[in-house]
């Protein structure tokens, strides 16, 4: 029988040894690219998702800046309304007084005139 020198064996010892090393390593590598490609498949996703709410954000914002244009403009036209109905009132309470003005003087004509002739069928 041959002898295996001891050198041999514990190289051989070695060499199993760094090839499970090896072989672990290797499926931690395999294992971490597979995370990083779920991850990368992750963020991508949130990408998406970012994108989508961003124009979201923008859409709600046009949106609302609209609805405040929308909402001055019928606050600037009721003003103006309203400004116009004061000018109207004060129009018509101004009239009303001068017709209130011109009736009270054609009474008092009308009773000026009656006095004037009673007086003359009287003299």
């Amino acid at each position: 029988m041959r002898r295996i020198p001891t050198q041999s064996r514990n190289e051989e010892q070695n060499q199993d040894i760094e090839s499970g090393e090896v072989k672990k390593l290797k499926e931690e590598v395999a294992r971490l690219k597979e995370k990083n490609v779920k991850m990368a498949y992750d963020l991508l996703g949130l990408h998406h998702s970012y994108a989508d709410l961003n124009r979201e954000y923008e859409e709600k914002t046009k949106a609302y800046e609209g609805l405040i244009q929308k909402q001055r403009a019928e606050r600037d036209y009721t003003h103006r309304i309203k400004q116009d109905l004061s000018t109207v009132n004060k129009e018509l309470t101004m009239r009303v007084q001068e017709r209130n003005t011109a009736l009270l003087a054609k009474r008092q004509w009308k009773i000026c005139t009656r006095i004037l002739k009673e007086t003359s069928k009287k003299s």
